[in-house]
């Protein structure tokens, strides 16, 4: 696996896309226009099929499934495909390059095995290292966990795998009280209005 990425640093990172990854539409259909389901995997944009299984493979080192659903459970490539597609149009040529750099340096470092998604997963977790430092890698690890945390309506984060792993409830209930500042003292201050 991958080195783990501290909390802050993974709220530095998302943070870094939140504008433009966390505020596409809202994926409910695919491709077409058709109504999609949770059970029907949209189709890709951008990826081909050789193509969205290397970034799954990659992604599914970032976030594996250890111990519990993954990258490759939550859906991400499709959320990485979409944005691609769309609202990160300006990241196409990064990530189209560091495919190639990723099956490049694949073939050099292991000659037989045909692709980086064929490496074994310390394998794969030592062609990562190589290249962590770089554009595309950065872009990918901040997508991956975008997409592993987004609204599911977003491509990823598939029947809230994400928000169980770390615990958010995906049916909040407000109930009150909800905290010191509803009450109508503290709202009136707040709000600048004086009890006279």
């Amino acid at each position: 696996m991958v080195d783990p990425v501290s909390r802050r640093d993974f709220v530095e990172q998302l943070s870094a896309v939140a504008a433009t990854w966390l505020l596409a539409g809202s994926g409910t259909t695919d491709a077409a226009g058709e109504p999609r389901t949770q059970e029907t995997p949209p189709r890709l944009r951008f990826f081909d099929a050789a193509q969205a299984r290397e970034i799954e493979a990659a992604a599914s080192r970032i976030i594996p499934s250890d111990d519990g659903p993954g990258a490759r459970e939550a859906g991400v490539i499709h959320y990485i495909d979409r944005g691609l597609a769309t609202f990160a149009k300006d990241q196409q040529t990064l990530f189209r390059d560091g495919l190639a750099t990723l099956a490049t340096t694949s073939r050099e470092k292991y000659p037989q095995a045909a692709r980086f998604s064929a490496l074994t997963e310390p394998q794969q977790d030592e062609i990562l290292r190589g290249i962590e430092k770089t554009p595309f890698f950065e872009a990918l690890r901040a997508s991956t966990f975008a997409g592993m945390f987004a609204l599911p309506s977003y491509g990823g984060n598939r029947d809230f795998v994400g928000w169980k792993a770390i615990g958010m409830d995906t049916a909040p209930v407000f109930t009150p009280p909800f905290g010191y500042y509803d009450r109508p003292s503290v709202r009136r201050s707040l709000l600048g209005r004086s009890d006279g």
